[in-house]
């Protein structure tokens, strides 16, 4: 059974919400020139299993038809009631390697729980190792596997739309803190210092040749909108990094900023969209993401908006509503965060109101709703 909140329907039941997405349509503008402040969801998969009580996570993971057909499912309930469908009724078979599969770091599947990198190693002499393949490999015969080229090929011959690839990355803490356990990264950051700088490097330097041949692919086999598109800058880049909060001020700028400098110069030089996502509390990082020319960002809830909008004038802000405040609070006290942050930062017109990370597990339609209705009635510009 999905999760409908009869409190928050009550409250909502004069909420028309197709007319709610057309006007959010016309919000998009980058100034106060709009009617109101654009909104957003971001359910995952987290969502989904709460939401619709999936008995199997492991299923949905290893069963494409089931996965696809729970997808359908939860579309025709959102449908519904908020009147979108957000989960993709087509699901990819295969996939694509990631950067983190050249260190030697592989899912790991576990009932109950999503997929998790597993780290590769504690032991230093062996790690010096996997950055000797790492470094050695060849990137255009292992990025593509076998049996993703064959299901890429069978999708363009059907006249099914397909991706763009090397759009964007997990960023560097959170790769690193997936190669390797996070207690054992920091305590080689002061006891093998010469071997995490050689990891940097080469991360950095595998990011732009792993994502230059991903986009370079896509847009050659005819991608979904690549006709119009050239496999270089102006596709942008988005960066998600959760763990970026376990690194100091003092070991983000030596560890992960030059491996940011180096792929944005890359993949997103010049006035494009550079987008930042992560959870996590990285307040104290905000200045370098300036540096970074980071302009779109989505952080974790106990970044205030006000600190955000102060050292990052320019940048629009995708947030600030704590995921568990919506799934949690009162109606009340969703309304005043929701117009506090607005307050605070949406003066310019450089903001998405949404929560600060992805929709949580346990939030129905009846609060997304009240979300809905908050957003049309409290952050209004033509008013």
């Amino acid at each position: 059974m999905a999760i409908i909140e009869p409190e928050f329907m009550d409250l909502t039941r004069s909420l028309d919400v197709a007319a709610w997405w057309d006007e959010n349509d016309r919000c998009q503008t980058l100034s106060p020139d709009k009617p109101r402040c654009p909104a957003s969801f971001s359910p995952d998969d987290h969502w989904i299993f709460e939401f619709m009580s999936v008995p199997s996570t492991l299923r949905y993971y290893q069963d494409t038809d089931y996965r696809n057909a729970l997808h359908r499912q939860v579309n025709e309930v959102t449908r519904k009631h908020v009147d979108r469908a957000f989960f993709d009724e087509d699901t990819w078979r295969t996939s694509p390697k990631r950067i983190e599969n050249l260190f030697g770091s592989e899912f790991g599947y576990h009932e109950g729980s999503t997929p998790w990198l597993m780290p590769v190693t504690d032991d230093p002499a062996e790690f010096a190792h996997v950055l000797d393949r790492a470094e050695a490999t060849d990137l255009r015969t292992w990025a593509l596997p076998d049996n993703y080229l064959v299901e890429w090929e069978a999708r363009k011959t059907a006249g099914k739309p397909l991706p763009k690839l090397g759009t964007g990355s997990r960023g560097p803490a959170t790769i690193m803190t997936s190669v390797l356990k996070p207690e054992v990264l920091f305590l080689w950051f002061y006891d093998h210092p010469d071997l995490m700088r050689r990891f940097r490097d080469i991360l950095a330097a595998k990011m732009v040749e792993f994502n230059t041949i991903l986009r370079e692919f896509s847009a050659a086999e005819g991608c979904q909108l690549c006709e119009s598109w050239q496999p270089s800058a102006e596709w942008g880049w988005w960066i998600t990094d959760d763990n970026s909060a376990l690194f100091n001020r003092k070991l983000y700028r030596e560890y992960c900023f030059p491996v940011l400098e180096k792929v944005l110069a890359t993949m997103a030089p010049g006035d494009v969209r550079r987008y930042q996502h992560s959870d996590s509390a990285m307040g104290h990082l905000l200045d370098m993401q300036q540096a970074l020319g980071i302009n779109s960002v989505n952080y974790g809830p106990t970044v205030d908006a006000g600190l955000i909008r102060e050292k990052m004038p320019d940048a629009v802000i995708n947030g600030q509503l704590p995921p568990f405040l919506l799934r949690d609070g009162s109606p009340q006290a969703i309304r005043e965060r929701i117009v506090d942050d607005f307050r605070k930062a949406g003066a310019t017109g450089l903001m998405n109101v949404t929560t600060a990370g992805s929709l949580a597990a346990g939030t129905g339609v009846g609060r997304m709703r009240w979300f809905m209705q908050v957003v049309q009635e409290a952050c209004r510009y033509d008013r």
